[in-house]
């Protein structure tokens, strides 16, 4: 077995060209980028690929807080997700929180239960997926509200209230 293994080898190595000259190539990276490995190993290949998929995330990453710092706010979401996160930005405190689609007649259950939400605190608000288009009511503790009415929620990733 060991003589096959070592005749096999030398078969390869006569087949084939000179490690210099053999180059991988990874396609399909972000917009049709082709990931190429100068040194010519398959690994080296993959690895250089993980190390620039995970630099343009961080990059991506960077655009979109530079986007949302310069007050143009979140980019539209490409899933249809409609969660999203609801703030108190205000100084009063919210003693309930409803969402419900727009196509409902009422507003459901209190998504806050016994909780309250402080000013300067956030909730995540979970929503089924495709049902972007929502209505949202808080009730402050001195039993003022204030509604937002058909809001696509899948746009945007937060709400803040005051």
């Amino acid at each position: 077995m060991r003589r096959i293994a070592i005749a096999l080898t030398g078969l390869l190595a006569a087949a084939s060209p000179a490690s210099a000259q053999i180059q991988y190539w990874l396609p399909n990276g972000p917009g049709g980028t082709t990931y190429n490995n100068p040194q010519g190993s398959l690994s080296g290949t993959y690895y250089e690929h993980a190390l620039q998929r995970y630099a343009d995330q961080q990059r991506w990453a960077r655009q979109r807080q530079q986007q949302a710092a310069a007050g143009g706010g979140a980019p539209a979401a490409v899933s249809r997700d409609p969660s999203f996160r609801l703030s108190n930005a205000g100084g009063r405190t919210i003693r309930e929180v409803y969402v419900s689609s727009a196509t409902d007649s009422g507003w459901g259950a209190d998504r806050l239960g016994s909780g309250v939400l402080q000013p300067g605190q956030a909730l995540m608000i979970r929503l089924p997926g495709g049902q972007c288009v929502n209505d949202v009511r808080v009730v402050f503790m001195n039993g003022q509200a204030q509604e937002r009415r058909q809001v696509d929620t899948c746009a945007l990733t937060d709400m803040a209230f005051r």
